[in-house]
């Protein structure tokens, strides 16, 4: 058996929560695309298309939104759709008209907004899409300069539990590599494997001793459409030859169609996401 690397446990502890404050901030970039409140994202895990649209109609941004796509960039239209709510669980928006292609534009990520960037062209935008805000699915019929993209969404599944056990034996065993196996990119930091372990364990100065589940895993999603997973757990670990522990919550996120770990933070630091939304399984 392979002796666990002595890693800085509480670099475990707020590596994710370091990586969530850098996505928090190039969210907010001065160039970043925004929206008025409240608006709502919606991302289709097949393909990754993602839109973004004031719902409300008592909004006075009713009716903006943005489009991206892989291999597309971001489509951002020349006016505001139309909105016809049909019910609480159906509204149905549509646009049909002039707009603005940023094809090189940053697209972001799950928790990140994107960034026009590039030289930008016009585009005949054509949209017409159904939403339910309160269980936060769309079904979405996209056409740009004739191209059409259809973008379907819903949140997560409920089923981060083996992935919650794999990130708590790893966190047991100090193995970062298991980490970054299990991680999303935000965890990684743009750093390789063999890059993220010898960092890593360049900053060892403890061992983690224990990891306790103290309860059930809840999940959110955002209202930019991100889904969180987010089971609370105590870890217990020696630093310099003292033992202590801190409370926090294991954060997984939902992405490509699978749950990835994204940070320990413990319950002292702030959230790095919006939880106020409730979790739309739940009505």
């Amino acid at each position: 058996m392979n002796k666990p690397a002595r890693v800085g446990v509480m670099t475990l502890a707020v590596l994710g929560v370091a990586a969530g404050a850098t996505i928090g901030l190039q969210a907010r970039h001065a160039d970043a695309t925004s929206m008025s409140d409240p608006s709502l994202g919606f991302r289709d895990q097949s393909s990754g298309a993602y839109l973004r649209i004031d719902a409300s109609p008592a909004d006075a941004g009713a009716g903006q939104f943005y489009f991206t796509a892989p291999g597309v960039g971001l489509v951002q239209p020349a006016a505001a759709a139309t909105l016809v709510p049909h019910s609480a669980h159906d509204e149905q928006f549509r646009y049909d008209g002039a707009g603005m292609l940023f094809a090189s534009a940053a697209l972001g990520s799950d928790v990140a907004q994107p960034v026009p960037a590039g030289a930008s062209s016009a585009a005949t935008v054509r949209v017409v899409g159904h939403i339910d805000p309160a269980h936060r699915t769309a079904t979405v019929e996209v056409w740009i300069n004739g191209r059409h993209f259809t973008l379907n969404a819903a949140p997560a599944p409920r089923n981060a539990d083996a992935i919650v056990t794999a990130v708590v034996n790893a966190l047991k065993a100090t193995d970062v590599g298991a980490l970054y196996d299990l991680g999303d990119p935000s965890l990684r930091g743009g750093l390789t494997r063999e890059q993220f372990v010898a960092k890593l364990g360049a900053t060892g100065s403890g061992v983690v001793t224990g990891v306790s589940v103290t309860g059930a895993t809840t999940y959110v999603t955002t209202s930019a459409g991100a889904d969180f997973a987010l089971t609370p757990v105590t870890l217990t670990y020696t630093s310099n030859g003292t033992s202590a522990s801190v409370a926090a919550h294991l954060r997984l996120i939902y992405t490509g169609g699978q749950w990835r770990y994204m940070t320990t933070q413990p319950d002292s630091t702030p959230a790095n996401h919006d939880d106020n939304t409730p979790d739309p399984r739940a009505s």
